[in-house]
């Protein structure tokens, strides 16, 4: 038995150690917290010099700005003269801005044009090049395009033999801008080019369709066919609707066989949102320059025939409609169910990936100007919301999502 005072002493000393304890909890507790907030402190102060440099690194910046600016000014109004005095780079990069004119623009491609094969920078700029003059040739006026295309012509020999080594996606702009004027020699001279260097190893399979079809269309492949980086590539299973094509219309030209005939429509018909031609030519204006004259019109002869049977899959379209304005979709006229539901038709029929293209294309081409970007400000508005509504509603990261 223990004593009265032996328990209290007992319970004193655990008390005590107890409240030892809980002290040096305490003490391991607030120097925890002391470097938890020292650390605060360090990062705060990590933050704010990182905030100094910044800003000093934005003053900087709305120097050069200030600066470019000026020579931008004096550019500008050496181009209203009859002496043009400027490089590659100061060209390309007066072209970039927006707030230019059309005719402005065109005098710089021209000056550009006659200084690109002394001018070492040229080559350095091939892709920016590329893109600026496709896009003149497809949206700038008939006169400031033939101005263009006169001074072009005297050595695009020697253009071609850079823009080769450009990307696939600028290839196919400039082969379309060709197309869309008419420039028969380019195209051909391009396309020669372009199989010959053995460029088509790195193209995939939808560019390698995009340029067989070219290839087709202005008849340049009994030629192509003897070359064996020809073959290699559009004998490659890894490029399978290029393969397939190649190899119906191989096939068809043998045996005349409305079977091949058929399916090679059908590829088409499949990928028309990815298609330049198609972009620009009616499928069966194409078919005509390919094939002859009766099996197209038995062909869609039968195709009416068809459609009259089955009325409800039958879908009038406009020859001067694209075909997602075909399919209903419009900014007059139309509210955002409607918009939205001939979105969701075009997808069903094409893809996620064809469908935003499509917006993303109307919107970047109404940007590319100020004048358009205030006339076209709800259209603008209303794409980027359909866009932004597909993006939450389908897009699963299983392409790469554009910017505009």
């Amino acid at each position: 038995m223990f004593s009265k005072e032996t328990l209290l002493t007992e319970v004193t000393l655990q008390l005590e150690q107890g409240l030892r304890e809980m002290e040096n909890i305490n003490k391991r507790q607030i120097k925890a917290l002391s470097m938890e907030i020292e650390n605060r402190d360090n990062h705060i102060q990590q933050l704010k010099n990182e905030m100094e440099e910044l800003q000093f690194s934005l003053k900087s910046l709305n120097k050069m700005n200030f600066y470019l600016r000026n020579e931008r000014k004096i550019l500008l109004k050496e181009i209203h003269t009859k002496n043009i005095k400027m490089d590659f780079t100061e060209g390309i990069t007066i072209l970039l801005c927006d707030e230019i004119t059309n005719d402005e623009k065109v005098k710089i491609i021209i000056y550009l044009l006659k200084i690109a094969s002394n001018d070492s920078m040229f080559k350095e700029y091939i892709e920016e090049f590329m893109q600026i003059f496709s896009e003149s040739l497809i949206n700038f006026n008939y006169f400031q395009c033939r101005t263009i295309k006169r001074e072009y012509k005297k050595n695009y020999e020697f253009y071609h033999q850079l823009f080769i080594k450009a990307s696939a996606k600028n290839i196919r702009a400039l082969l379309y801008a060709y197309h869309k004027n008419k420039m028969l020699d380019m195209i051909k001279h391009l396309l020669n080019e372009l199989v010959q260097s053995g460029r088509l190893y790195s193209y995939n399979d939808e560019d390698g369709l995009n340029i067989l079809l070219y290839i087709i269309y202005y008849k340049r492949l009994p030629i192509y066919q003897k070359d064996n980086r020809f073959q290699f590539f559009y004998n490659n299973s890894g490029n399978y609707l290029s393969k397939k094509l190649y190899n119906l219309y191989n096939h068809y030209t043998v045996k005349r066989d409305q079977v091949n005939f058929k399916e090679f429509v059908a590829v088409l018909e499949q990928n028309e949102s990815c298609l330049d031609l198609l972009k620009t030519e009616m499928i069966q204006y194409i078919l005509k320059r390919i094939f002859k004259e009766e099996e197209i019109e038995n062909y869609y002869n039968v195709e009416k025939k068809n459609k009259k049977s089955t009325p409800k899959s039958y879908r009038y379209r406009h020859p001067s409609y694209s075909e997602l304005r075909n399919f209903g979709y419009q900014i007059t006229g139309r509210t955002d169910a409607q918009r939205w539901s001939a979105l969701q038709e075009f997808i069903k029929n094409y893809s996620l990936q064809a469908t935003v293209y499509e917006l993303q294309k109307r919107i970047r081409l109404k940007m590319g100007r100020e004048e358009d970007c205030k006339r076209y400000a709800n259209a603008i508005e209303k794409w980027s919301y359909d866009l932004n509504r597909l993006k939450e509603e389908y897009y699963e990261n299983d392409f790469p999502w554009p910017e505009y």
